[in-house]
């Protein structure tokens, strides 16, 4: 009868485990959908900033460069505090090199549009 016991009670933990891994894993990867969402922001940014065709290959490149630095800061195991710094520096480099590649006007409108976003995603977290 014990041996029955535990052996529930190792598959209740068990399926518990792989429940909250496949939950990790699942917030981490983006599905089709997710990503025509984010494509279709990404068009209606454009729109919104009205870039031109070299524009938009240089906006997308210097997303792309900075993408990656955020996600290598936010796998990481630094502390929050850490992560957060370098998230901002990040975002200041990142700024910096729209600042140069848009126009005022659209660096201004670049600015309100990253607002937004922040505050949308302030949102979802509530």
């Amino acid at each position: 009868m014990k041996s029955v016991k535990n052996f529930i009670l190792f598959l209740a933990f068990f399926s518990l485990g792989t429940s909250f891994i496949s939950a990790q894993s699942q917030a981490t990867e983006v599905n089709d959908e997710q990503k025509e969402q984010m494509a279709q922001a990404m068009e209606e940014f454009f729109a919104a900033l009205n870039l031109t065709e070299e524009q938009k290959a240089e906006f997308k490149a210097i997303s792309s460069k900075y993408k990656e630095q955020m996600l290598a800061v936010r796998d990481s195991d630094m502390s929050n505090m850490k992560k957060y710094r370098e998230v901002k520096a990040i975002r200041s480099a990142r700024n910096a090199e729209m600042e140069e590649l848009l126009t005022e006007k659209q660096y201004d409108i670049y600015l309100e549009k990253q607002e937004e976003m922040q505050q949308q995603m302030k949102e979802r977290r509530n």
